[in-house]
């Protein structure tokens, strides 16, 4: 009988989000790349799956069920960048969910609002720890989510008062309500790549991706979020 790993799937929107899984994989210690997009750690018992979902809720939404069908994970985490909410933060500081919210999902009927479980406690502990050991400044908290790229700050402040978020991006809200639907674990660690007000449009291409170094593609800000997630991973008990 096949042995029955621990299985995470790590999602993101759009190639660069992920990149970094392969290229981080291949230089630690007891990781062999089993499959194109499939990582195994033997001795951890750990099993990641990497996958592009596309941006947006829809894209989101049947992307996670299309993972959940495939490969049965055990937790879903997802990683990329997103809009900051954090007083004072700085681009490449990262957000830790703790709990979800749809913006743009207001229906008449509160009993019609979809569940979105809150993160495991101990994934939410063990990322903190991590954030805190690759000296990357993390804040825990809600991350809300909408339809919609968030680049005006009146509309950011609205948002702030009603939900008050620590994140806003465009899919760990769908993620979350298909893993909750199917009562899988779900976290989403995002790193921020503007801060969703007037200027994010200046921002969120801002020093992403550099050349290519011996031929292995670099990434800058994306990566905290996969190595957080890696690290929590592998020290899960």
């Amino acid at each position: 009988m096949a042995k029955k790993y621990y299985t995470a799937a790590i999602l993101g929107a759009i190639d660069i989000e992920i990149a970094y899984i392969q290229q981080y994989l291949a230089n630690r210690d007891g990781w062999e790349q089993t499959a194109e997009n499939e990582y195994v750690n033997a001795e951890k018992n750990l099993k990641i799956i990497s996958w592009i979902l596309g941006p947006g809720k829809v894209n989101a939404a049947y992307g996670t069920a299309d993972i959940i069908n495939t490969y049965a994970p055990d937790i879903i985490i997802n990683v990329g960048v997103a809009g900051g909410f954090v007083k004072n933060a700085k681009r490449g500081d990262v957000a830790i969910g703790t709990d979800y919210v749809q913006v743009d999902f207001i229906p008449f009927f509160d009993k019609n609002l979809p569940l979105l479980a809150p993160s495991p406690a101990w994934f939410v502990d063990s990322a903190e720890k991590e954030a805190e050991k690759l000296a990357v400044t993390a804040t825990k908290g809600t991350i809300a989510t909408g339809d919609f790229f968030l680049h005006d700050s009146k509309q950011k402040a609205e948002i702030a008062q009603k939900y008050n978020p620590v994140a806003f991006d465009m899919e760990s809200g769908a993620i979350s309500q298909v893993a909750s639907a199917k009562n899988i674990d779900f976290i989403s660690i995002r790193t921020f790549s503007d801060f969703a007000d007037d200027n994010a449009p200046n921002l969120i291409f801002e020093r992403r991706e550099v050349a290519t170094v011996d031929g292995v593609r670099q990434v800058t800000i994306e990566y905290s979020p996969v190595v957080i997630a890696i690290h929590a991973l592998e020290n899960r008990s």
